[in-house]
Order: C-alpha cells, then sequence, then structure tokens
C-alpha cells in the first residue's frame, strides 16, 4: 500500500507560532497552498480513499484536496494532531513563561509529558500507530494508494523532522504485517513541496 501523508495549509495559530486548538482555520494562504496539493494529486490519479483529522485546518485541506480528485474526505478522529489542553492559543515561550514548572517537566518528560487538560507524546503516539494499522487492514491491496492528513512522535519528540512544510506531500509504502508489527515501511519521498508556488514554501515547526 503506497500511504500518502498530507499536512494541513497554512493556519492562522502557524503564523502566531501558538500551540494550536481544533478549531485554529486555514489562511488564503493555507487554502492556496490546499489547492496546490489538490492539483498535483489529481495529477498523479489512482487515489482510493481520502481520510483526514477532523480538526479544522486538516479536514478544510482535505475537501480542498477531495474536490479535485474526486473523494469525499472521511472524517478519522484518531488521526487527529496532539491535544494541548490548557495550552492552546499560547506561544511555546508563553506557555513556558507563565508554567515553568510544566516546562520543566516536559523537558524531563520527553513523550510521556501530558498537557494539562490534553495528551501526552505516547498517547498519539499509540492512537497514530493504530489508526495506520487500522487503515492498511481497510486497504491490504498491494495498489492502493490511500491519502491521510496527519503525523506524530514515537519514543522522543521529533524535533528534527517535525519541521515539515504546510501541505508537503510524504510518500510511504507500507507491506502488510502491520505498521509496528513486523511490517515493512518505506519513505519513498519526505516533505515533497515542489507542487507549491516558491512563495508559498515553508516549514512552520508543529509542537
Amino acid at each position: 500500500m503506497r500511504l500518502l501523508l498530507v499536512r494541513h495549509g497554512e493556519t492562522a495559530g502557524n503564523v502566531a507560532r501558538q500551540l494550536q486548538d481544533e478549531y485554529d482555520p486555514l489562511t488564503e494562504r493555507g487554502r492556496r497552498q490546499a489547492r496546490a496539493v489538490a492539483a498535483a494529486l489529481a495529477r498523479r490519479g489512482g487515489l482510493n480513499a481520502l481520510y483526514a483529522s477532523p480538526l479544522t485546518r486538516a479536514f478544510e485541506t482535505a475537501q480542498i484536496i477531495g474536490a479535485a480528485i474526486g473523494l469525499a474526505p472521511q472524517p478519522r478522529p484518531g488521526l487527529a494532531e496532539i491535544n494541548v489542553g490548557s495550552a492552546a492559543g499560547l506561544t511555546f515561550e508563553e506557555w513556558g513563561t507563565r508554567f515553568p514548572q510544566q516546562l520543566q517537566d516536559f523537558q524531563a518528560d520527553g513523550v510521556t509529558f501530558a498537557w494539562p487538560g490534553g495528551e501526552s507524546g505516547d498517547d498519539i503516539a499509540r492512537r497514530v500507530a493504530a489508526e495506520i494499522d487500522w487503515l492498511i487492514a481497510r486497504h491490504p491491496a498491494d495498489h492502493d494508494t490511500v491519502v491521510h492528513l496527519l503525523r506524530e512522535p514515537g519514543d522522543r519528540w521529533p524535533r528534527e523532522h517535525m519541521r515539515i512544510a504546510n501541505c508537503a506531500i510524504t510518500e510511504v509504502e507500507v507491506v502488510a504485517g502491520g505498521w509496528d508489527a513486523g511490517g515493512l515501511a518505506t519513505f519513498i519521498c519526505r516533505n515533497d513541496v515542489a507542487h507549491l508556488p516558491t512563495d508559498d514554501e515553508n516549514a512552520s515547526p508543529i509542537v
């Protein structure tokens, strides 16, 4: 199975560098990016399914893609980005200044740190892994190509490869057997932004 991972378009929270809640909307630039990735996927063709996080930014991106490729996006709550709880709406720096003990715990605990009112990196890693296993089971044919929007951490916060551009495409080939249960996953490309206009390329970090 080919799995195409697409990050959502730029949002107001990305511009302000805020920790995001579920309602953070796309900017007009974000919608341009979504139309560009949609056109690239339409040119590629051969797509079998479209899944998306139900969060506003991801689902609007998916709707724009779906209109171009002739597939209705199917919401999957398990694909939602990490819930940062009461920190939503703050920049990382503002959060650390207001809640220095929480910042200390975050730095010490890594992905086991649970955002107050939200979840931990371990929580999201488990649910996203389970979601990908569900996708593999649902699309067992080797020729299936599936698009979904999102990604998240393993045993540590992936600070470098978190720098994924808005509406970049990452392509993974998955051999049946399960994402974590002996299945083979090979990255074909990562953070491909060749389809985006030069002035719309970016690499807004995701927390």
